[in-house]
């Protein structure tokens, strides 16, 4: 018996042991904004992190609000995202209003499903592919406070990743109610955590007491981005002066540089960003978690080096990495593209080839390209870098490139990346010129961001407007509090839309759309024909396409033949989802007479298979290019692969698989064509449940669609059926949202 009760005891203090630990993991300490400041900032930082750089903590605190932006801590150790996000929205709700947020350290990381329409460009199927494949990395759990979550589970070897999936009923665009950024140490960094912590916070506290005006900016274009279209490179530099008037004062206030510079770019890189103070870096690129992409697969030989490597080498080299990549069918079709294009023989990939030649392939391949033990010894002096590329910014990997930026030892202390892929047509610079009017960069990101795009690092900083340092006024401090508080205020964007700067009349077009303004698109339709500004008719096209109708086509209908490449590309992009038939006669002339810009060409060849065959091929046969022909078999085999995959939808028979792939390809492809046959299938209540599910998700990409009536109607109907459960009217549901 007494041998029981020592039992009955120690299970007591086990229990309690565990229930304090329970409550350490959870404990929260609050430090409220002592004063009086317009808006407020929130850090969140982990107990350990908090412990390890207090003093840097409190140095960027009071630097913060020696620039009058009120600052509050949140301290803790948060066992779940909903733990932390129910502390968010508690503080979120006190007054002043709260801007932004910085997560610092250990705080948990949400990976998302069911919410790829947020995205620019990831499309990967969720039941096929793994659930650590298949996510999204996204901060819009914590700053979109609207967006309803479901959990799914814990990562099964990470402890602070969690996955969740957008519930059907949560709106389903991102509108996030605050700026926020990560400050995440990579875990493979070599250093510790709280010392790379201090090392950042220690740099953003020196860039805010020395922000001067954004008069030094550089761009860099890598190998393959944009189809290599010299037309974008070239005309990028109009948008940027646009953006940036003061870095166009003198040549030195802005460097445009592309791969083709030189034969291994990635040496001058290093050279260019460690070589003298810039205020803002842009790379163009492909790349992943630990690779920016600079010259591509095949270079020529660098001429610095010593070695006998000479251009067929390279292209040997080359061939060898990439048929490492392949299996199966991919390889065998990778060798006779070889054979055909090279004219090499098969046995350039015979096996003790690829075997002795294995390390030292590698080694040459990485040298065209800026990994991650690259970035590490670099002192880059861009005070903000932006990653226009795949995967730079996934900050849930044991290293990523934006965090070797950000605790690195030079200056960089912000960077926007992508946590997945990235659509290469994505306006990158769209509003970036608020920068130069003086607004903190995190207010630029929550005009812009998608489900994948982060800032990592400091989202407080800013430069000295160019109103400021032209006038001499102090307009930047208004700016902020305008976009802070005045967000949907009609009267303040109607001040700024008056603005002698394209910048401010760009954000005063996109924010005027929260404000009911009566005639809203009239005004865009006035502003895209008349401007003469590159920036500000993209915004008004941009803003125009949320509107499907009379206005809405006709502005894509200019854009079309818009003096910039940036607005025809993006017109080209909105006529396919759009499919007004009035469409079809300027998409003709961009894919026949516009070969000068590649993307502007592929935009329009892949819009154009979405109209009707016959109006499309008599609007081409009027043409006297040397292409025709070509194009009008280019639209037949189109109509060939859509009719096969229509046939595969409506055939019951068929393997449902092969019916959810030519479904899901509708996401990319709006055929507005077959919107009847479609709206029969997902309206079938005999047809399989799957197919029907997949479909309904599919309809509500088509958002943009001169049918989107018809399609609203139709999964009205199926939404109101009797079981709120049934997974076909779930579905339903969320893409009525969507479309609505």
């Amino acid at each position: 018996m007494r041998n029981m009760k020592r039992v009955y005891t120690l299970l007591f203090l086990f229990t309690l042991m565990l229930s304090a630990s329970t409550i350490l993991r959870s404990e929260e300490r609050y430090l409220p904004v002592k004063g009086n400041f317009p808006t407020r900032f929130l850090i969140v930082v982990d107990s350990k992190s908090y412990a390890d750089a207090q003093n840097e903590l409190n140095l960027y605190k009071s630097q913060l609000e020696s620039e009058n932006l009120g600052v509050e801590l949140l301290i803790g150790n948060w066992s779940s995202p909903e733990e932390l996000k129910s502390s968010i929205i508690k503080i979120y709700n006190k007054k002043p209003v709260m801007e932004g947020a910085i997560f610092i350290g250990n705080i948990p990381v949400v990976r998302v499903q069911n919410f790829q329409h947020a995205t620019t460009a990831f499309k990967m199927d969720e039941e096929k592919f793994p659930i650590e494949d298949a996510s999204v990395t996204s901060d819009r759990y914590y700053d979109d406070l609207d967006l309803k979550f479901e959990f799914i589970s814990k990562d099964k070897s990470k402890s602070n990743i969690f996955y969740y999936k957008l519930s059907e009923t949560s709106p389903q665009k991102v509108a996030s109610e605050f700026y926020s950024a990560r400050v995440l140490p990579p875990s493979d960094y070599g250093e510790e955590s709280g010392e790379l912590i201090k090392r950042f916070l220690i740099k953003a506290v020196n860039a805010h007491r020395n922000f001067s005006e954004l008069d030094m900016l550089k761009v860099f274009n890598g190998h393959g981005y944009n189809s290599d279209c010299l037309t974008v490179w070239q005309e990028q530099q109009f948008e940027m002066k646009e953006d940036f008037p003061v870095a166009f004062r003198t040549s030195k206030g802005n460097r445009f540089y592309n791969f083709r510079q030189a034969p291994v770019m990635r040496e001058k890189i290093y050279d260019i960003i460690q070589r003298e103070s810039t205020d803002l870096f842009i790379f163009h690129e492909h790349g992943d978690y630990d690779t920016q992409y600079i010259n591509g697969e095949y270079p020529a030989p660098n001429v610095i080096e010593k070695s006998t490597i000479g251009p067929l080498d390279a292209l040997l080299i080359s061939l060898r990495n990439s048929y490492r990549k392949y299996s199966g069918k991919r390889r065998e079709a990778f060798v006779e593209s070889v054979k055909e294009e090279y004219s090499l023989p098969e046995s350039i990939f015979e096996k003790h080839l690829l075997d002795s030649l294995k390390t030292s392939d590698s080694l040459f391949a990485a040298r065209i390209n800026i990994m991650l033990p690259d970035i590490k010894p670099l002192k880059p002096l861009s005070t903000a870098v932006i990653f226009d590329a795949c995967y730079n910014g996934s900050f849930h990997r044991d290293g990523y490139v934006a965090g070797y930026y950000i605790f690195g030892k030079g200056s960089t202390v912000v960077t926007q990346g992508n946590s997945v892929n990235v659509l290469q047509d994505k306006w990158t610079a769209e509003l970036m010129g608020m920068l130069s009017m003086g607004a903190r960069i995190g207010f630029w990101q929550k005009e812009v961001q998608f489900l994948e795009s982060h800032l990592v690092g400091d989202p407080t900083i800013r430069f000295v407007s160019t109103a400021d340092a032209l006038n001499r006024s102090s307009k930047s401090a208004k700016f902020n509090y305008d976009l802070a508080v005045n967000r949907a205020k009609l009267v303040t964007w109607n001040s700024y839309l008056k603005s002698e700067y394209p910048a401010e009349q760009s954000i005063a077009l996109k924010r005027l759309a929260d404000c009911n303004m009566p005639g809203y698109t009239k005004l865009l339709l006035q502003y895209l024909k008349n401007s003469p500004y590159v920036t500000v008719r993209m915004e008004a096209l941009k803003r125009l396409v949320d509107y499907p109708g009379e206005d809405m086509t006709e502005g894509l209908s200019l854009a079309l033949n818009d003096q910039s490449e940036l607005v025809r590309r993006n017109g080209a992009r909105y006529a396919g989802y759009c499919g007004h038939e009035s469409l079809i006669s300027p998409l003709v002339k961009n894919i026949l007479y516009g070969s000068e810009s590649q993307r502007v060409q592929y935009a329009a060849q892949s819009s154009i298979s979405m109209f009707d065959i016959d109006k499309t091929i008599k609007e081409i046969e009027k043409s006297n290019s040397p292409y025709t022909k070509d194009l009008i078999a280019y639209v037949k085999g189109e109509q060939k692969r859509q009719d096969k995959a229509l046939l595969f939808i409506t055939d019951k028979s068929a393997k449902p698989e092969d019916r959810i792939s030519a479904i899901r390809n509708l996401r990319n492809y709006n055929n507005h064509k077959i919107v009847e046959e479609l709206l029969k299938v997902v309206s079938d209540s005999s047809d399989d449940a799957r197919i029907r599910v997949n479909l309904a998700e599919a309809l509500g990409w088509f958002s943009y669609s001169y049918k989107k009536d018809i399609i609203i109607k139709a999964l009205e109907q199926i939404a109101s059926g009797p079981d709120a459960n049934d997974p076909v009217v779930k579905e339903a549901k969320q893409s009525l949202i969507r479309l609505k």
